[in-house]
């Protein structure tokens, strides 16, 4: 069933930026693409599909994207919770983002970058709103029942930053600051007082420092460094490095190594690796695989912790590009294999959300330049 539709505030915010920016020259856009992902497991199906059109518009380059994702979720309590109802959940979210940059300079540059969501951001929010639902909603005359609320999640963000260019073509640093407002379906938790709630609206601001850089004819390198503060946590620490080679000269080698960190107890990596083969003038295929790993989110203070316990995902898979002069194709399929760690007592609740699954996920882009 679908539970409710997504609200209309951020969105309404976004249109109307978007008229302004685009309506000088909205009969025309330099390039568009379309593209849409499936993803799938025993419980848990995620759709996902974007429009995004590219314009310059004098001397600014702007870029505005819309996008739709489908949570269709298998909501099945544990066997032991006798509150707890099977029931088929179908919820919608609507994405709204534009960006822009201008050249200050010869060698400077400044961005923008706006969007706004109005529904949930994954099929976990889905999930454990549907069980809040369930198990607090119908207790009324309970001490603190008036804090339990259905809510439609949403987000609003604002980026700003500078790029400059210290080596002509092959050296650029960009420095930028975001700030995101999100509402969010709280959890909750009983006790001898009451009905208690965590928070409905959460504040992250972050700062990011990206370098990219041409070290030779075959290799290229890009090096990410983010710190983000959210309302209620430590600030959480990001690294990310890549580096493509040109193996030969129809062999791209693609890697990417990255890891978080947050106190007090939050460590996570990831390494991504891909092999890309030139078949013809117009067609590359390509082979990858990626391994993540983390020890776990950080707990909150629910009784039953919402907290996802550590997880150890592998994942490989395979594509194809086709490139012609005005059109481009990406096709591909991954297959990944999610396994969670035991965390014994306080999420066995939510054994069904937190549970080892096989995921296959299905990808198609089309795009062309006019």
């Amino acid at each position: 069933m679908t539970r409710r539709a997504p609200g209309l505030l951020p969105l309404g915010l976004l249109v109307g930026l978007f008229g302004c920016v685009l309506a000088p020259t909205s009969h025309a856009v330099d390039a568009a693409e379309v593209a849409f992902q499936r993803l799938e497991s025993e419980l848990f199906h995620v759709s996902y599909a974007s429009i995004q059109a590219s314009q310059q518009l004098g001397k600014w380059s702007g870029q505005a994207t819309y996008s739709i994702s489908r949570f269709e979720v298998e909501f099945v309590p544990a066997p032991f919770d006798f509150l707890g109802s099977e029931t088929e959940l179908d919820e919608w979210a609507h994405s709204l983002a534009l960006s822009l940059s201008r050249p200050i300079s010869e060698t400077l540059s400044m961005e923008w970058d706006f969007a706004g969501r109005d529904g949930f951001s994954n099929y976990r929010s889905v999930w454990l709103d549907t069980y809040f639902a369930q198990h607090f909603g119908p207790l009324e005359g309970v001490p603190g029942h008036e804090l339990y609320q259905e809510v439609t999640p949403s987000a609003l963000s604002a980026t700003g930053g500078l790029r400059w260019q210290y080596l002509p073509a092959s050296g650029m640093v960009t420095l930028s600051l975001t700030q995101v407002q999100e509402e969010v379906s709280p959890g909750y938790e009983i006790d001898f007082d009451g009905i208690r709630r965590s928070e409905l609206v959460l504040a992250t601001t972050a700062m990011s420092l990206v370098a990219e850089n041409v070290l030779s004819p075959r290799l290229r390198s890009r090096l990410a460094l983010t710190a983000s503060d959210t309302s209620a946590r430590q600030t959480r620490y990001s690294a990310e490095f890549a580096l493509n080679a040109a193996l030969a000269e129809k062999w791209v080698w693609r890697n990417t190594l990255g890891g978080s960190r947050e106190d007090p107890q939050f460590d996570a990596y990831f390494f991504d690796t891909a092999v890309e083969y030139q078949v013809g003038e117009r067609l590359s295929l390509y082979l990858k695989a990626r391994r993540y790993r983390d020890t776990g989110e950080i707990e909150n203070a629910l009784l039953f912790s919402t907290a996802a316990p550590g997880l150890r995902n592998d994942s490989i898979g395979g594509g194809l590009r086709l490139v012609t002069e005005n059109w481009s194709c990406h096709l591909s399929a991954t297959h990944s294999r999610s396994d969670y760690e035991q965390r014994p007592g306080n999420t066995d609740f939510f054994q069904n959300l937190y549970r080892d699954d096989d995921w296959l996920s299905l990808q198609l882009a089309v795009s062309k330049a006019f």
